[in-house]
This record gives C-alpha cells, structure tokens and sequence, in this order.
C-alpha cells in the first residue's frame, strides 16, 4: 500500500481555504447587513418615539400669559419640536407639519384619536382634563429606509414605522 506523501497532500488542500470562504462569506455578510439594517430602523423608529415625546412637552411649555395663548399655537410649536428632532432623517422621510398629527381631546372622550380634528377652543378644567396626543407615520420606509433591505433575499423591512405620545393636560399650566 502507498501512502501519499505530505507535499501531495498539501497540493490537494490547496483551494480548500478558498471554496470554505466562499461558502461561508455570503451568509457572514447577510447577517451583518441584516443586523446594521435593522439596527437602523430601530434607530429611526426610537427617533421617532423621541420627537413625538419632545412635540408633546413643546405644547405644554407654551409662554403663560400670552393672550393668543390657544392650541393652534402650540400645534405649531410641537410640529416644529418634531420637526427639529428628526432633521437628521433623510428628505424622503423627514416630517413635514401634514405628517406631524396633533390634537387635543377631553381625557373622557373614548373615541379621540390622532386623527380627530384639533377643536382650538377645547377648554380644560379640573373637573374636565384634557390630553395631548402627537403622532408621527412614516408611510413607506421600506422604499426609503436608511440601509435598504436586500431584494429577494426575505431581509424585510416594515413598510410603516409609527410613533405616537400622549400627555395629560394640568389645569395649572394653562
């Protein structure tokens, strides 16, 4: 019997390292962009989460004391809180004030949503509280996420990332 001898046997090695990394690359790659990618939209929709918190605290900080003190003006001021801390996000999903939902309800009002309209007159008693309810929707991330999605391969995205607050109105502030 004849044994092959150790130099023999190196040259039938020879691309073995090559054909291994091949094999092995492309699913080292997938799960390290998929991983980056979906670190990212978490870091969009936690923005998100961020600003509509920082939109509801804009309209509580309103100047006490002015007389055109109404909830129009502190619409404006919790769009442009929102708007500010998420000037980061590309154009294509960065908030518009039409993105931006905010309405005030009477907390006993069941059926009060982000999509009620605001009533600029509403007004909050003691016996009567309002809340604040801001909203952010981004449509369609997957079309316009940061790191996209690799087609064909099931690496999916959501197709709508959404984040919304709300705050309880005290009587003192207004």
């Amino acid at each position: 019997m004849h044994l092959p001898s150790i130099s023999t046997m190196q040259q039938r090695q020879r691309g073995v390292y090559a054909l291994e990394w091949a094999f092995i690359f492309p699913v080292f790659f997938l799960l390290t962009y998929a991983i980056i990618c979906y670190g990212l939209t978490f870091l969009v929709r936690e923005s998100m989460q961020f600003a509509v918190e920082e939109g509801a605290r804009a309209a509580l900080r309103y100047p006490v004391g002015q007389s055109s003190s109404n909830w129009n003006d502190r619409r404006m001021l919790s769009r442009q809180a929102v708007r500010d801390s998420l000037d980061w996000l590309p154009s294509a999903i960065r908030p518009t004030d039409a993105d931006v939902k905010f309405t005030v309800c009477l907390v006993s009002d069941t059926t009060c949503n982000p999509d009620t309209v605001l009533s600029p007159t509403l007004s909050c008693t003691a016996t009567a509280p309002c809340m604040i309810l801001v909203s952010y929707t981004i449509q369609d991330y997957q079309s316009h996420a940061i790191a996209p999605g690799i087609p064909g391969l099931g690496l999916v995205l959501p197709t709508t990332l959404q984040a919304s607050s709300s705050i309880l109105v005290d009587q003192e502030i207004l």
